[in-house]
């Protein structure tokens, strides 16, 4: 009986241990002076979270550095990072912005042409550019191919070896990789801005414990993991599940470059 109390006790302190020394502290969550109600705070470290009432009043266990996810579907998502001075006052005062539906503009126009209005294949559609009627005109068949229906004068035959020995194929379909590399590099670049802006850097520091100065690249190592499309629907727990989870293998990543 003596054993029994004894792992009793064990256990009752290891779980006591497991809760890292957490702090109950207080909070309200408002939009300018006006308090919101059944707002979710989730506290990501302990997978614990609590809900406002209707004075926008929460209470939630925290400690220090532990990410705070506040969320609710009128409002703007937040996090924040549990830091010392927050542990001291035990007080939490969170403002939320509300979110912005803008109606889509609505143009009344004459049109050139009924196609667009009737329904017609292809109305409405972008006008191509040269590079991609160029593009579309070229022959997509491999150069044994070309020259064999060129030889047997089928349609279009001597127009595509020509394209072939001058270059030309070859030249577009580079310029079309360097403009859509472009393309990507500029959304790309325009992902991580608005990331590294919405998370802050106090979230990498202190959270993912990613440096200052690998910040940016860390958001570019996780984007081929669909953290931009993922953002961009407003499903930031699992974008940061990717950054908590990546960080080992991003390092790795640096060791073999070196």
């Amino acid at each position: 009986m003596n054993q029994f109390y004894f792992l009793t006790f064990l256990l009752m302190c290891f779980l006591a241990h497991g809760q890292e020394n957490r702090i109950l502290i207080s909070g309200r969550v408002k939009n300018d002076t006006i308090p919101i109600e059944n707002v979710h705070i989730i506290n990501k470290n302990s997978q614990k979270g609590s809900i406002t009432n209707h004075l926008g009043q929460f209470k939630i266990t925290v400690t220090d550095k532990d990410t705070l996810m506040i969320s609710d579907i009128q409002y703007e998502n937040k996090i924040i990072v549990v830091n010392q001075d927050h542990l001291l006052t035990k007080y939490l005062e969170i403002n939320l912005l509300e979110l912005t539906n803008e109606l889509d503009e609505v143009i009344v126009k004459q049109f050139d042409d009924m196609s667009e209005e009737l329904g017609l294949p292809n109305a409405g559609k972008k006008p191509l550019n040269k590079l991609e009627r160029n593009l579309n005109h070229y022959s997509q068949k491999s150069t044994p191919i070309v020259i064999l229906e060129a030889l047997l004068f089928k349609p279009g035959g001597i127009d595509d070896i020509y394209n072939i020995i001058s270059g030309n194929r070859k030249q577009d379909r580079k310029l079309k990789a360097l403009i859509e590399e472009d393309q990507r590099t500029a959304q790309n670049q325009e992902y991580v801005k608005k990331i590294k802006e919405h998370f802050q850097e106090d979230f990498f520091i202190n959270s993912v414990k990613i440096e200052q100065e690998h910040i940016n690249n860390y958001i570019y190592y996780c984007l081929p993991q669909g953290i931009g499309t993922l953002y961009d629907k407003g499903r930031l727990i699992e974008v940061i599940d990717i950054f908590l989870k990546s960080k080992e293998s991003y390092y790795e990543s640096l060791i073999e470059v070196d």
